[in-house]
């Protein structure tokens, strides 16, 4: 054995004094090899703990496990919560609504006489195909017609929460 060989040997097999630096820091090596060695463990505290620490820690969590105010309204059990009314359907002008009922009631009615139609062999005469066509073609060009051609305000991009 050399003199060298009484010193102490880290796992690595290196000597303990060559991974530290002449100032007394560890390396940067060893420093990651002590974390890895030491990963899960609970660090040592080397400051004291000043006293009436856990208890405020403790006082924190009962705050915590409170109900807040606002749980007791998302809450499903059987305090009574009744959640608010829906708001109401906006109500269209009555030449707004007849202009819908061409256009969505027309092409349905038109499905009816096909079936009727087809199942009692009655024919229609032609004015009231031509007039329900005509209704769709009209409710079609009203609505077209007084469509807003740019958004309420500028930034309104039609979502409504």
């Amino acid at each position: 054995m050399s003199d060298g060989d009484d010193r102490p040997e880290d796992a690595t097999g290196a000597p303990d004094d060559a991974s530290v630096p002449s100032d007394g820091q560890p390396s940067e090596d060893e420093a990651w090899r002590q974390i890895v060695e030491n990963y899960g463990d609970r660090p040592a505290i080397e400051e004291p703990v000043p006293s009436g620490l856990f208890e405020k820690k403790i006082d924190i969590v009962e705050q915590v496990d409170e109900p807040d105010s606002h749980d007791d309204m998302w809450r499903d059990d059987d305090e009574g919560y009744v959640p608010p009314p829906p708001p109401p359907l906006p109500k269209p002008t009555p030449a707004r609504l007849l202009a819908w009922i061409g256009v969505l009631g027309a092409p349905v009615a038109v499905l009816v006489l096909i079936v009727v139609i087809q199942i009692t062999d009655r024919h229609f005469s032609s004015w009231v195909i031509g007039g329900l066509v005509a209704a769709f073609l009209a409710g079609f060009v009203y609505l077209l017609a007084t469509m807003p051609s740019e958004p309420r305000d500028p930034w309104d991009d039609g979502a409504r929460v």
